[in-house]
C-alpha cells in the first residue's frame, strides 16, 4: 500500500463528500438538531445552576427549605449528553447515507472497473474511501461541536480546560459512533449489487441494534422467561410463629437471593446490549459528561479529580475499545470482500 496513492484517494473521497448535496443536507439537519439541543440544554443548565445557588443561600443561613435536587454543582457538559440523546439515531443514519453507495455507485456506472485498470491496488481504493469518509465525519462533528460551544458562549458560558477535554472525548466517541454505521454501510456496499440493496440492508442493521435488540433485552417477559421471576419475600419471616433470629436469617437469605437475581439480570442485559453501538455510545457519553460527586456536595470539582476519572475509568476505556473494534471489524469485512470482488 503506497502512502501517496492512499492520500490522493482519501483526499478525493473527502472532497466528494463535502461537495455532495446529500452530505450538506444531512449536516444542515444535524446542526439544526444540535443547536436546538444546545439551546435547550443551556436553559436547563442555568435553571439547575440557580437551584444550586439557592441551596448555597440556604446553607449560609436562609430559613427556606433546601432543594434536594441541587445538592451538587451542575456541569455544563451535561448539555452534550442531551445533544447525544437528540441526535444519536439521525447520526447513525448520516453514517449510513454517506457509505451505502461508495462502491455500488461505481459498480453500477462501470467506473470501478476503469479505476482498477490503472496501477492502483484494491486495498488502496477501499482504504482511501474509508479514510475520506471518516475525515468528512470528523469535520461534521467538529462543526456541530463548534456550533454548540458558540451557543454556550452567547449564553454567557465558557468551557473550562477540563470541560474542553470532556467535550473532545465526547466528540471522539461521536465520530467513532457515526463511523461504525458508515463502515457497516460500506461493507454492504461491497457485497450488494445495487445501492438500494446496500441502503436497505444497512437500515435493517440500524433497526435491529437500535430498536429490536433493546426491546427484547429490556422486556420483562423475555427476562422472566430466561431467568424466571424474581424471588419473593418469605411471608413466614413476619410470622409470630418464628423467633426473631430465624426471621432475620430468612430475610438475609432472601436479600442474598434477590441481589444475585438482579445482578444476573443486569449482567444478561449488558451482555446482550454490548453489541449495540447506540447503547455503548449512550453509556460512554453519559460517563464522560457526568462529573464525579464532590466530597461535601457543594465544592467545585478539581481538575485532578476529573482527569483521573476520565483517563483511568475502566468503563470509559472499555467503551472506547469497543467503539474502535466495531468500525474496524466492518472495515475488515469490507476490505476482504473488495479485495476478492469479481468485476467481470
Amino acid at each position: 500500500m503506497r502512502v501517496q496513492t492512499l492520500r490522493t484517494i482519501a483526499g478525493k473521497e473527502f472532497r466528494d463528500h463535502l461537495r455532495s448535496r446529500r452530505f450538506l443536507a444531512l449536516l444542515a439537519v444535524i446542526l439544526i438538531i444540535t443547536g436546538t439541543g444546545a439551546f435547550s440544554g443551556m436553559i436547563q443548565f442555568h435553571k439547575s445552576l440557580d437551584r444550586y445557588h439557592d441551596a448555597l443561600t440556604v446553607v449560609s443561613g436562609d430559613d427556606a427549605p433546601p432543594d434536594p435536587t441541587a445538592s451538587s454543582k451542575p456541569s455544563v457538559t451535561v448539555i452534550f449528553h442531551l445533544i447525544e440523546m437528540m441526535t444519536a439515531t439521525f447520526s447513525a443514519f448520516m453514517g449510513i447515507a454517506m457509505g451505502f453507495d461508495l462502491v455500488t455507485r461505481e459498480k453500477e456506472s462501470k467506473s470501478l472497473k476503469i479505476l482498477l485498470s490503472h496501477p492502483i491496488y484494491r486495498d488502496e481504493v477501499i482504504t482511501g474511501k474509508a479514510l475520506g469518509g471518516v475525515a468528512a465525519i470528523a469535520l461534521a462533528v467538529a462543526i456541530a461541536l463548534g456550533v454548540s460551544c458558540a451557543i454556550l458562549l452567547i449564553g454567557g458560558t465558557v468551557l473550562s480546560p477540563i470541560q474542553t477535554i470532556q467535550t473532545f472525548i465526547f466528540g471522539l466517541f461521536t465520530v467513532l459512533f457515526i463511523a461504525t454505521f458508515f463502515m457497516i454501510a460500506l461493507f454492504f456496499s461491497t457485497i450488494a449489487s445495487e445501492s438500494g440493496t446496500a441502503f436497505l440492508s444497512s437500515l435493517i442493521v440500524l433497526v435491529l441494534v437500535a430498536v429490536i435488540l433493546p426491546f427484547f433485552a429490556y422486556n420483562p417477559l423475555v427476562l422472566d422467561a430466561v431467568l424466571g421471576e424474581p424471588p419473593e419475600c418469605p411471608e413466614e419471616a413476619y410470622s409470630t410463629d418464628v423467633s426473631y433470629g430465624e426471621s432475620l436469617a430468612l430475610l438475609d437469605e432472601y436479600d442474598a437471593e434477590n441481589e444475585a437475581y438482579w445482578n444476573t439480570r443486569n449482567t444478561l442485559i449488558t451482555a446482550t446490549m454490548i453489541i449495540s453501538p447506540a447503547w455503548i455510545y449512550n453509556a460512554a457519553t453519559a460517563a464522560v459528561t457526568a462529573l464525579p460527586p464532590a466530597d461535601d456536595g457543594m465544592q467545585d470539582y478539581s481538575p485532578g479529580t476529573i482527569l483521573s476519572v476520565l483517563l483511568n475509568s475502566w468503563y470509559i476505556f472499555a467503551a472506547l475499545i469497543a467503539m474502535l473494534v466495531m468500525p474496524a471489524f466492518f472495515f475488515g469485512l469490507a476490505w476482504v470482500k473488495f479485495a476478492r470482488m469479481d468485476l467481470r
